[in-house]
């Protein structure tokens, strides 16, 4: 680590340099959002005015602290100096503290100084999340494992900060398993153009939401990475997109409407969701976790519907769930009653509490029965709205859910392959339009000689050649990210973005390869051997027709191209699928952008009339 040259001389005693850190130091507090709404979550400590101390890094600080064996002093002063900070803020414990343990400290640590620096502010255990560092092992000391629990006792949050940065993540994650997980900064800048490191984070998320964690996408610069962060999942946001550190606190909000506002412009965003959850939404009010006994018992006897309750913190965060059969063998057995009512047994809520998964009301559908999924034998899921309780969604309302969305998808199907319909490929494409800071690779796919098979061979065989196609995109386009659609009849599409277009063809000529060669299965063996079927025109003339093959017309779509309307784009693709059933191999890679459109439809493109190119794609892109 670089370091300046002190000011001070080596040889000052650590009371006065700790005296100067104490009047040098002050700490800036960085909002962490909602990613779909911007209201704030919490704020981050971070330190500053090292430099006015001679230090280039908060690191090479602490490194010179040890050196002169007053590091747990400074610590001290530091998480002193943080909480004060965090304190005054209005309505401070509405949210949480972000403060980093020092690694090299951590096996020190004692909760008690914490607990009593809070009480004197008013502020609750709950309020501050403990950070820890993904860049030091903490796996290997039995007693960080001591302290952790310790902390985890007194209602104390924990983070895994920079994950992925480090060495020992995934079992830290592990042994550890932390309320939220930040994503290192180094995954999240450029993830809009990085397939890679979109891939890492989703799969990142997705083990994350397994194991109830919240993720926090650290570092956000661009509305394109809040939008990609968004899209894998992630929780909350953290970056000079929604605010850099303020040292004056007055300058901090409690909601950033920036970020609502950049979803709200996102055209690919769909709220489809949103309507189904609603009507499973069960309005139970909560218990606040320093009720008495008695107003639980209360609640149940008036409640005949529910069995559970759920039980939130002070700032209305959901703690869990109380199940009245915990609590009947006593409430239902003699003086079971005046037992749990009896102070001096000392019994609280925090007795009967069971965790609950915690989803957000942003959250699909999907992400609600994973989570689900991942417990083991919930009684339903606990929903959310800005950390806020929001109301529980039970396990049979769940289920209704989940039919009430297999039903809808069902109606965007194609009967016959599963696959999604015209309306899904139009959504798709018009989101492609859209979107034009991504590179997007437009595939649609038509059989060569398909007819001629059908008449000769009947629906049925047709058939079968239609699904042995939608099994080998599933097989081979499906693992990739790509979406794959059943426009109707022989004619399909496929789409992905942000890959190398090498990559894209090569995909698709493995595709088209494969087909080819399957599909000879489905001839009779004189027709394979000859090479063709003896079939007649619609005259009545014979002809030969072609072995079956599959035509593609790729289109990619750059940053700053021009097609126009999804109706326009059609036109476009008709020519370009009528070129690939002229070649050899099938595939024809078409030109892209807004200088091919203007050469095909003069200056003015919208005024071209519709219609004079035939176009199979119109009616299904309508």
């Amino acid at each position: 680590m670089t370091q300046r040259t002190h000011r001070q001389p080596d040889t000052m005693t650590p009371e006065t340099w700790l005296a100067q850190a104490r009047d040098g130091l002050r700490y800036a507090l960085q909002p962490i959002v909602n990613i779909h709404t911007g209201c704030v979550y919490g704020y981050e400590a971070l330190l500053r005015g090292v430099d006015r101390l001679g230090f280039d890094t908060v690191p090479a600080l602490l490194e010179h602290a040890w050196r002169l064996g007053c590091a747990a002093e400074l610590d001290c002063e530091l998480r002193t100096l943080a909480i004060a900070s965090f304190a005054a803020l209005p309505e401070a414990a509405r949210y949480r503290l972000f403060f980093n343990l020092d690694p090299q400290l951590i096996e020190l640590e004692d909760p008690g100084h914490t607990l009593r620096l809070l009480e004197q502010h008013g502020l609750p255990p709950e309020t501050v999340c403990f950070e820890l560092s993904e860049r030091a092992d903490l796996t290997a000391s039995p007693r960080v494992a001591e302290v952790i629990a310790a902390y985890r006792r007194h209602r104390f949050h924990l983070a895994i900060d920079d994950f992925g940065s480090g060495y020992a993540g995934l079992r830290l994650l592990y042994e550890h398993p932390p309320e939220l997980l930040k994503i290192d900064r180094f995954f999240v800048s450029g993830i809009a153009d990085d397939h890679k490191k979109r891939l890492f984070v989703a799969s990142t998320v997705q083990l994350a939401h397994v194991m109830g964690i919240a993720v926090i996408a650290e570092g956000v610069e661009t509305e394109r990475e809040l939008l990609a962060c968004r899209e894998v999942g992630c929780d909350l946001v953290q970056g000079y997109l929604v605010a850099r550190p303020q040292t004056d606190h007055r300058a901090l909000r409690t909601r950033y409407r920036e970020i609502a506002r950049v979803n709200a412009s996102d055209r690919r965003r769909t709220d489809d969701d949103r309507s189904l959850i609603a009507a499973c939404i069960e309005p139970i009010r909560p218990l606040p976790i320093d009720a008495e006994v008695g107003a639980m018992i209360e609640t149940f006897r008036h409640d005949r519907v529910h069995h559970v309750l759920p039980v939130i913190d002070h700032a209305g965060r959901p703690l869990g769930l109380i199940h009245e059969a915990d609590i009947k063998d006593v409430l239902y057995s003699n003086y079971g009653r005046e037992l749990l009512l009896n102070r001096a047994f000392g019994r609280n809520l925090h007795d009967f509490l069971r965790p609950c998964p915690t989803v957000d009301i942003h959250d699909s559908a999907e992400r609600l029965l994973g989570a689900y999924c991942a417990d083991i034998n919930p009684a339903g899921l606990i929903l959310t709205r800005d950390a806020r309780y929001h109301g529980f969604i039970s396990a049979t309302a769940l289920l209704q859910l989940v039919e009430q969305k297999n039903l809808a998808a069902a109606r965007e199907q194609n009967p016959l392959t599963r696959l999604p319909g015209n309306n899904p490929v139009y959504a798709y494409v018009s989101g492609a339009l859209g979107e034009r800071h991504r590179i997007w690779h437009l595939v649609y796919l038509d059989f060569d000689n398909f007819k001629a098979f059908n008449d000769h061979y009947g629906f049925r065989r047709g058939d079968r050649a239609i699904l042995m196609f939608a099994e080998l995109l599933r097989k081979l386009l499906g693992p990739e990210q790509w979406f794959i659609g059943h426009i109707g009849g022989d004619d399909f599409f496929a789409g992905i973005a942000d890959v190398e277009s090498g990559a894209v063809v090569h995909r698709i000529e493995q595709l088209l390869a494969k087909f080819r060669s399957d599909v000879q299965s489905l001839y009779d063996p004189e027709d394979r051997a000859r090479g063709c079927i003896l079939a007649h025109d619609r005259d009545g003339t014979p002809r030969r027709a072609g072995l079956m093959r599959c035509s593609a017309a790729l289109l990619t779509i750059r940053p700053g191209d021009d097609h126009g309307s999804v109706e326009q784009l059609g036109q476009t693709i008709a020519e370009l699928k009528h070129r690939a059933k002229a070649s050899a191999s099938g595939l024809f890679v078409g030109p892209h952008g807004s200088r091919h459109l203007r050469a095909r439809h003069g200056k003015h493109p919208g005024r071209r009339r519709i219609g004079l190119l035939p176009n199979p794609y119109l009616p299904a892109l309508n």
